[in-house]
């Protein structure tokens, strides 16, 4: 039987040589019920058509027992995500294009340092859709989700109290100095699993920081933020708290700068951070008390 495994290693090996079914059968019982052999044989074989060999480009783990990994093709055109339990099991595999945008070689005039104090974790970033499930959208292709974890773990205790995830509550501050341009500070905060589609930044403020570079922080908690439009906030500067208002089904921060104060027509920006490097996803980053 352990011949016939497809190791995470081996899985482009496999993919390339069309042994689809191979793929298959080491499938979780959910995925085959979600879609048959015949269906995944042949959705396999359309993206793989005349795509030549693919290769390891990326893995990593966001959360324990489970690690992803991401093969691209030789022609870097298209992009497969796999992810394997702790046994050997797939869970997930989705076929998707592998994207590069020109707009990755430009970075803020500003830099910018990490909004919050002490240890948080990257979940989504990166200028690449498997690092970051912003990237293909341009007006927030730049944008991270950050989360606390204690021993591996987002929360302690019942994960359906906002109180058991340790990045709610937590403190957030200013990026870099600027001007509050906008501050909304009444969304409830759901509860863990059940997101708020009809405002998706929840709770959030837009800074103004010169040379038409805004920063946005969303999903923040509700009556925790501490500015108002119009304020002068220095880098650094606690400013609000971390919540779970919005799009966003457990508390994480978004933040992300772009190129105007509305978040839907301005464009994303590549951050320049000091004095820490450019994050990306599963990257563990710690953010500086004081300014």
């Amino acid at each position: 039987m352990a011949q016939e495994s497809v190791f995470p290693e081996e899985f482009g090996y496999h993919f390339s040589n069309g042994n689809f079914e191979r793929i298959y059968r080491q499938t979780v019982q959910d995925f085959q019920l979600q879609m048959g052999v015949d269906a995944f044989r042949e959705a396999a074989a359309e993206f793989g058509r005349d795509a030549g060999s693919f290769n390891l480009k990326h893995s990593n783990q966001l959360e324990p027992g489970i690690k992803r990994y991401q093969w691209v093709n030789a022609g870097d055109d298209r992009m497969i995500t796999v992810a394997y339990n702790s046994e050997g099991e797939i869970i997930g595999i989705q076929f998707d294009v592998y994207e590069r945008f020109t707009s990755d070689r430009e970075v803020t005039i500003n830099t910018y340092r990490l909004p919050f104090e002490g240890e948080w974790f990257v979940l989504w970033g990166g200028n690449d859709a498997f690092l970051n499930y912003h990237y293909p959208y341009e007006h927030q292709r730049y944008a991270y989700d950050f989360i606390r974890k204690v021993d591996g773990a987002a929360h302690g205790g019942d994960e359906e109290m906002l109180e058991a995830y340790h990045a709610f509550g937590a403190s957030i501050v200013a990026p870099r100095g600027g001007e509050v341009v906008k501050v909304v500070d009444d969304i409830e905060d759901n509860m863990p699993h059940y997101p708020n589609m009809s405002v998706p930044e929840g709770n959030h403020i837009i800074i103004s920081h010169g040379y038409n570079e805004y920063s946005l922080l969303a999903h923040l908690r509700k009556h925790s933020i501490t500015v108002k439009e119009g304020d002068t906030v220095e880098t650094g500067e606690r400013i609000a708290q971390c919540g779970n208002s919005g799009a966003s089904d457990t508390p994480h921060l978004h933040f992300h700068v772009m190129d105007g104060r509305d978040p839907y027509t301005s464009k994303s920006i590549r951050i320049q951070f000091s004095p820490s490097g450019e994050p990306r996803q599963g990257d563990r980053v710690w953010g500086r008390s004081g300014q």
